[in-house]
């Protein structure tokens, strides 16, 4: 079993990068300057991640207002909405309202994840929404039919991924609302199918896949997760105990899977020898090819300096467990 280890997705821009972002939204500067100010900072992310010892780098997502923003901007046929609450979180993201149909027409993403490779010579990994969390967050105005619209988000993400896939090493597939504590059981099933369609129209091998959830996860949740023809992103740390029972019943044995194994929404410090302790206990359960040590989810609930010493916790998780594993 490969081991790696690399953040879940975003990292909490800084100060200054926030400010230039509010600069150039007001019209106070130039797009260019703050170009400038958004790359100085991305290698500044870079090289926080490679010091810390991360096998695969992500930008950091540090021009992102929200998980969803860059996509509801980057579509067609999607107005940007009021504020709402990203799930039980601190963050808030901007509602997606779909106005009209959905296109792709341009490539959204894919210039920050060049700008990542130029500077690395690591793993990198690409982050999108994933079309069942984008459904349920936003508002349609448009479509006479979920399904309708669905059909489209599809078509328009899947342009987005194959494109990324021909510079990242893994994407990211972020879908939180596959465990919702709120939904039903039938409406976590269509949104496997969902995310299972999705799978099927994109050119990207399994094994460069990840699809992610986070904050919640038990057994009923898993046994469907693992229905999804990709890797998966597990949270170990919302409800550890329900996570724990979860892969003790169920095991996994697919070839990718990543492993939430430091909390990105507390800052009480961890024992990075505790957590690969708790690990070695599932290990027997696992069979993947490739095991990635991650954040739980974002880091973006955090401040920057407190995200900077969970990458220096999440770096000496992996060292110990080459050590212990090896």
């Amino acid at each position: 079993m490969k081991l790696l280890a690399g953040i879940c997705g975003g990292f909490p821009r800084p100060k200054e990068l926030d400010d230039a972002l509010d600069a150039l939204e007001a019209g106070k500067i130039s797009r260019e300057t703050f170009v400038e100010i958004a790359e100085r900072f991305l290698r500044e992310v870079i090289r926080l991640q490679e010091n810390s010892g991360m096998d695969v780098l992500t930008s950091g997502l540090l021009t992102w207002r929200d998980p969803l923003e860059p996509f509801a901007a980057g579509l067609s046929g999607i107005e940007l909405g009021g504020l709402s609450r990203f799930f039980d979180t601190s963050l808030y993201y901007r509602r997606p309202i779909i106005a009209g149909k959905i296109t792709w027409n341009k490539p959204i993403v894919l210039k920050e994840v060049q700008e990542l490779e130029k500077h690395t010579s690591r793993l990198i990994k690409a982050v999108v929404p994933g079309p069942y969390t984008f459904l349920k967050l936003s508002e349609n105005l448009f479509y006479e039919s979920a399904d309708l619209l669905v059909d489209d988000l599809i078509e328009a993400l899947k342009s987005e991924i194959n494109m990324l896939g021909k510079v990242a090493d893994f994407i990211q597939v972020d879908e939180p609302s596959l465990v919702d504590s709120e939904l039903s059981r039938i409406d976590r099933l269509r949104g496997i199918d969902i995310v299972n369609e999705l799978l099927t129209k994109v050119n990207i091998p399994e094994e460069k896949l990840i699809i992610a959830t986070y904050f919640d996860l038990d057994i009923e949740k898993y046994s469907l997760l693992l229905d999804l023809r990709a890797g998966l992103h597990l949270d170990l740390t919302s409800k550890p105990y329900s996570a724990k029972e979860a892969l003790s019943e169920y095991g996994y044995e697919g070839k990718l899977l990543s492993l939430g194994v430091i909390d990105s929404r507390s800052v009480y410090p961890v024992d990075p020898r505790e957590i690969v302790y708790r690990i070695s206990k599932l290990l027997d359960k696992i069979s993947a090819d490739t095991l990635i040590f991650s954040t739980s989810s974002w880091l973006n609930y955090i401040p920057y300096h407190e995200a900077v010493r969970k990458l220096d916790a999440l770096g000496r998780v992996l060292a110990e467990a080459e050590v212990r594993f090896g």
